[in-house]
């Protein structure tokens, strides 16, 4: 009987933690979400909400990349980011996530076309998952 209660157990603590992984996966696809949406729609406050004030990528940190967000939004006449499916992982409070995209950015009446494959990285803080480089 002991045993049993201990695989029911066992059974039980490893589905919750497939569903924790899939919950966080999800959370993960909803902030690459919020952040396509806040491209598409030049809104520079909805972009920076899910990004972490610990920011830091290629010697860019939180400040230097809002400033940046903020600039070129303003530049862009108009913005179309389309992501493709992506990857994502999740190792405890960080995840990654990759996958293609395309973007294009109408600037002075020109359009250029960006496609490329992005290489993201988050951290679960207090309020969320927020990206932390990648950007």
């Amino acid at each position: 009987m002991l045993r049993l209660l201990t695989c029911l157990l066992l059974v039980a603590a490893l589905a919750s933690g497939c569903s924790q992984q899939e919950t966080s996966v999800q959370a993960v696809g909803q902030v690459m979400k919020i952040r396509s949406d806040a491209l598409n729609s030049r809104n520079s406050t909805l972009y920076l909400s899910v990004v972490s004030p610990r920011y830091s990528d290629k010697g860019k940190d939180f400040s230097q990349l809002k400033e940046s967000i903020i600039t070129n939004f303003m530049s862009f006449e108009n913005v179309s980011y389309q992501s493709g499916e992506h990857s994502i992982t999740i190792d405890g409070n960080y995840a990654r996530a990759s996958g293609a995209y395309r973007m294009k950015v109408v600037v002075k009446g020109r359009e250029v076309v960006l496609d490329g494959v992005e290489n993201l990285k988050f951290s679960k803080e207090s309020d969320g998952w927020k990206f932390i480089a990648g950007l």
